[in-house]
């Protein structure tokens, strides 16, 4: 183990094959510990190493996704096991590209055949209902199937809301604040708006005097909320472009996305503005981008402390200490072993 930096009460550490210190922090009601692990840093284009956009969030009884990208299952079990899968009966979606969401269907109907008993609650802008409600249609069948074979209903119920500015849910010291960010299409000539239906969001959420920030997928600006929500939070997780080198026609394609993602450059003023006790960054456009060229893109705008996450990353929350550490893989119990269905 190797001390990195302790400073402002931010503690990081690194780890080569011991499992990460931050597994020692026990997520609990009776305690303020709150938990992130990086299920997926990466973006539309596939990559093995960069699975598509997922964030788990632990904070007392409450186990959340934030957004549900390509391979979030497989992440989900490495990081807990059975016990995650079932446990997650909450996801808040950023937006309604494919990489946002095409693994709900998974989260829902896999949580619910090993163990999950309530129904899934899942919050996303305007949408969403219209979503949900295909995807259950879409998945009827398997339903019907593994009820009448004895599998549980319960647990198959979906309470979607459609949500947008504000407090969207408030329990248990638990809250959760959405904002609109600015994703939506544009002309690239003249930055006007091209009058596609729907919203973008990002969340914020607050738990025992804890604080973290969800861009979601964003463009920068002066007139962004996050610079206002974001002031001050312990963590402030944007999502990030690098521009695609050359001419090519893949490459054209490529930075088509620039006009609604984020630079390096624009997020470290992001960054600078907002003051964040640590800042992340996660969304990495394109996949294969090294911490090493974030770092420096971003360095001429802001001297704060700053990490990139890389899959299976996990953040610890306790006291006024920031813990980053590795998630130990927790995929190797059979479910016949697991008891989830004994809680």
């Amino acid at each position: 183990m190797k001390i990195l930096m302790k400073a402002m009460g931010i503690i990081v550490f690194m780890f080569g094959s011991m499992p990460s210190i931050a597994q020692e922090h026990v997520v609990s009601p009776d305690n303020d510990v709150m938990k992130l692990t990086f299920l997926g840093t990466g973006a539309p284009r596939p990559s093995t190493e960069r699975y598509g956009p997922s964030i788990y969030v632990e904070a007392g009884d409450h186990k959340i996704l934030v957004d549900a990208g390509p391979g979030m299952r497989e992440r989900l079990f490495e990081a807990g096991g059975f016990d995650a899968i079932s446990g997650v009966d909450h996801i808040l979606v950023t937006h309604l590209h494919f990489d946002h969401t095409v693994s709900i269907s998974s989260a829902w109907l896999s949580g619910w055949l090993f163990g999950r008993r309530v129904p899934l609650r899942v919050q996303g802008p305007a949408g969403i209902g219209h979503m949900m409600m295909n995807i259950k249609e879409a998945y009827q069948w398997d339903v019907d199937y593994r009820v009448m074979v004895g599998v549980p209903i319960e647990g198959t119920e979906l309470i979607v809301n459609e949500v947008s500015d504000g407090v969207i849910f408030d329990e248990d010291g638990l809250k959760i604040t959405a904002f609109q960010v600015e994703h939506m299409p544009i002309d690239i000539a003249t930055g006007v708006l091209l009058g596609l239906r729907g919203e973008t969001l990002g969340f914020r959420i607050d738990y025992k005097g804890h604080s973290v920030l969800f861009s979601g997928d964003t463009r920068s600006t002066e007139a962004s909320e996050i610079n206002k929500i974001g002031e001050g939070v312990d963590l402030l997780i944007h999502e990030v472009q690098v521009p695609s080198p050359g001419a090519t026609p893949e490459a054209n394609l490529a930075n088509v996305s620039l006009s609604v993602h984020s630079t390096p450059e624009q997020v470290g003023h992001v960054f600078a503005r907002t003051k964040p006790k640590m800042a992340v960054y996660s969304h990495i456009i394109p996949p294969g981008t090294t911490a090493e060229d974030l770092e420096r893109d971003t360095r001429p705008f802001y001297d704060g402390p700053l990490v990139v996450a890389h899959d299976m990353m996990e953040i610890t929350l306790t006291g006024d200490d920031i813990i980053i550490g590795e998630r130990a893989d927790q995929s190797a119990g059979r479910f016949e072993d697991s008891k989830v269905l004994e809680k």
